[in-house]
């Protein structure tokens, strides 16, 4: 069953976030991913997320698309039911690009190097193959030997198309590529953030 996606400019997530108490770690992690892969594709990239039917319908018959209407979409109308967390678009892709968010090291869980090796081979029995990124946000970034989990972990059954880990070191934000592609790309944090 296909889901309805609500695509959305950077600035309208940007002005979301700031009319909020509370901060939404799903949707500034999307802000971040659309700046990096605007960047990477060279080309204006927009934020996707899947909705409820109740909110497609509501902002597919809306003449005005008024921001309060897609601001309680942001809020109360995304699907959490799916491995799906957002989605990047870009008319320069042939399809957009999926993103499960996932965080490691945060409350009881430690973050050392063999916990989250541990964490990303579990993955084979917790999910079916999927063509989604895992985007997983350390926690302590710096505590994580990369090079040693980049070796560990489970390739030939890793459940998603992508591995992607990120976490900020004093003011870089650092993105490893562990799967399918290895590498590692340090951007100034206030360049990520920033609007």
């Amino acid at each position: 069953m296909k889901h309805p996606v609500c695509v959305v400019p950077r600035k309208l997530v940007s002005e979301f976030l700031d009319s909020q108490d509370e901060l939404d770690f799903e949707l500034v992690a999307a802000l971040i991913m659309q700046r990096l892969y605007e960047d990477r594709w060279d080309a204006p990239v927009d934020i996707g997320f899947l909705l409820t039917a109740k909110y497609s319908d509501l902002l597919a018959k809306s003449e005005s698309k008024d921001q309060s209407l897609f601001f309680e979409a942001l809020r109360i109308g995304r699907r959490q039911d799916t491995h799906i967390d957002f989605l990047l678009v870009s008319e320069n892709t042939k399809s957009p690009t999926r993103f499960q968010l996932k965080r490691f090291g945060v409350g009881e869980r430690d973050c050392t190097t063999e916990d989250l090796v541990a964490y990303l081979n579990s993955m084979e029995g917790k999910y079916a193959p999927t063509n989604t990124t895992l985007l997983v946000a350390l926690a302590d970034l710096e505590s994580i030997d990369l090079p040693r989990v980049r070796d560990e972990v489970k390739r030939e059954n890793f459940p998603f198309l992508e591995l992607l880990l990120i976490g900020v070191t004093s003011s870089t934000f650092m993105v490893a590529g562990i799967l399918p592609l290895e590498g590692w790309s340090a951007y100034d944090l206030a360049w990520v953030v920033g609007d």
